[in-house]
C-alpha cells in the first residue's frame, strides 16, 4: 500500500484525507492519505527525512510551511519555481521533488465556475504561500488590474466603491465574512465577487443572512482544493486521474462538512 501524508500546524479539521482517500477507493488505488500534525519547520524536515523509512510516497505541505520547506529539498518543478511556495513533495529514490498544485487547483475552480478576471479590478487578501499561486495565476493567464491588502492595511479595501467588476480574493485563514459584521454588511450592499480560498460556507447562520442574489457572488475554496488534490495525486502516481474523478460526486461526500 502507498502512503501519503498532509503535514502542517492546525490540520486536524482537514477534508483533504477524506478527498484523497475517497479517490483511491473510487479508483481501486491501493494507497491511505492520513494527517501529520508538525509545529515547526524542524519537525516538518524531521518528517520528511524519515519518509523512506516509513515507506511515505508523497507529501502535501500546508501552511506555514510552503515557503519554509524550499532550501530543503533538491529541486522545484520548472513551472511552479516562480511561484517560491511549494505544497506538493514527490520521491524519486532520494531525490525530493517540489510542486505547486494550488495554481492548478485556483486555475480549475475559477474555469469550473465560469469567471474571468480579464479586465477586472482584483483585490487580494494575505501575503503567504497560497496568495503566491493566485497571484501567479493572474499574472500568467489574465489582465487584470492587482491590488494587495495585508492584516496591517485591509481596511482600507473597505474604503473602496466595489462594483460588479471587482473581486476580492481572500488568501488568508481568516473568515472576514463569517467573523467581521463589518465586512459581510459592505458585502451585502455591493454586487462584487467574493472568493474565499477558505472552504467553508460561511457558517449556516450567516449564509442565510445572504440573500439568493448575493449568493451568487460568494465562492469558497472547495473546489480548488478538490482540484489540487487530484493533481496532487497525478503528480505522485504520474498519471492523469482527471476524467475519472467526478467533482460533484466528492461534493456530495463532503456535503455537510465543510470546515
Amino acid at each position: 500500500m502507498k502512503n501519503f501524508y498532509l503535514i502542517g500546524k492546525n490540520i486536524n479539521n482537514s477534508l483533504s484525507p477524506l478527498i484523497h482517500n475517497y479517490i483511491f477507493n473510487s479508483l481501486k488505488i491501493n494507497a491511505i492519505y492520513k494527517l501529520y500534525q508538525v509545529d515547526t519547520i524542524k519537525d516538518c524536515l524531521d518528517f520528511i527525512k524519515q519518509s523512506s523509512k516509513n515507506n511515505i510516497n508523497g507529501i502535501n505541505i500546508t501552511n506555514p510551511f510552503k515557503k519554509e520547506i524550499i532550501p530543503h529539498i533538491h529541486e522545484i518543478y520548472e513551472t511552479d519555481s516562480k511561484i517560491k511556495a511549494i505544497n506538493c513533495l514527490s520521491f524519486n529514490k532520494d531525490k525530493i521533488t517540489g510542486y505547486n498544485t494550488d495554481w492548478v487547483g485556483f486555475l480549475k475552480m475559477v474555469k469550473n465556475n465560469n469567471i474571468s478576471f480579464n479586465n477586472k479590478d482584483v483585490h487580494i487578501i494575505g501575503e503567504g504561500g497560497s496568495f503566491k499561486a493566485i497571484f501567479f495565476v493572474l499574472k500568467s493567464f489574465y489582465s487584470a488590474n492587482i491590488k494587495l491588502y495585508n492584516r496591517q492595511n485591509i481596511d482600507t479595501l473597505m474604503t473602496k466603491n466595489l462594483k460588479k467588476n471587482s473581486v476580492v480574493i481572500n488568501c488568508t485563514p481568516k473568515h472576514f465574512l463569517e467573523d467581521s459584521n463589518k465586512f459581510r454588511d459592505y458585502f451585502i450592499n455591493r454586487n462584487f465577487l467574493w472568493i474565499d480560498l477558505l472552504y467553508t460556507k460561511l457558517s449556516t447562520e450567516n449564509y442565510l443572512l445572504l440573500n439568493e442574489n448575493h449568493k451568487q457572488f460568494y465562492i469558497n475554496g472547495i473546489d480548488m482544493l478538490i482540484f489540487q488534490a487530484i493533481e496532487s495525486i497525478n503528480i505522485w502516481l504520474r498519471k492523469d486521474i482527471h476524467k475519472n474523478v467526478d467533482l460533484y460526486d466528492i461534493k456530495k461526500k463532503l456535503k455537510g462538512i465543510e470546515c
